[in-house]
């Protein structure tokens, strides 16, 4: 007669880790899992991201910036992706920060560089709201 398994013993398939919320349209990835889920929860909408690191004393200067975006763009979903974690999402990263601009699942911009107002100029221009007076 073969041993039942207790319960404790089965081993059953991990969920995926969600990318973890920052703020209503602002989230964090530390995996490429975590990353894909983002984008695809994001298909409806276009979705910038931040590709940085712990160490990086740049992205760190950055992220009030990035941060202050989300809130006058929410049309947009942002995600803050630790590439310390990362490899397959990492493909064409070359320098932190870098950030790209993903629309329905698919990479449509992509810089670099630690410039608030080419961060700012570059979600501007993908704003369906852009207004001169935005500028």
């Amino acid at each position: 007669m073969a041993a039942m398994d207790s319960p404790g013993s089965r081993s059953f398939p991990e969920e995926p880790a969600m990318p973890s919320p920052i703020s209503s349209n602002v989230s964090g990835a530390r995996s490429d899992d975590e990353l894909r889920l983002a984008l695809l929860t994001g298909l409806s909408k276009s979705v910038i991201v931040n590709y940085g690191s712990s160490w990086c004393a740049h992205c760190h200067e950055l992220f009030p910036h990035f941060y202050d975006l989300a809130r006058k763009h929410p049309q947009h979903k942002y995600v803050v992706a630790q590439v310390d974690y990362m490899k397959d999402a990492l493909q064409g990263i070359k320098v932190t920060p870098t950030f790209a601009v993903f629309n329905k699942g698919r990479k449509v911009d992509q810089f670099f560089g630690p410039s608030p107002q080419q961060l700012r100029d570059r979600v501007w221009l993908h704003s369906d709201d852009a207004d001169v007076t935005d500028c």
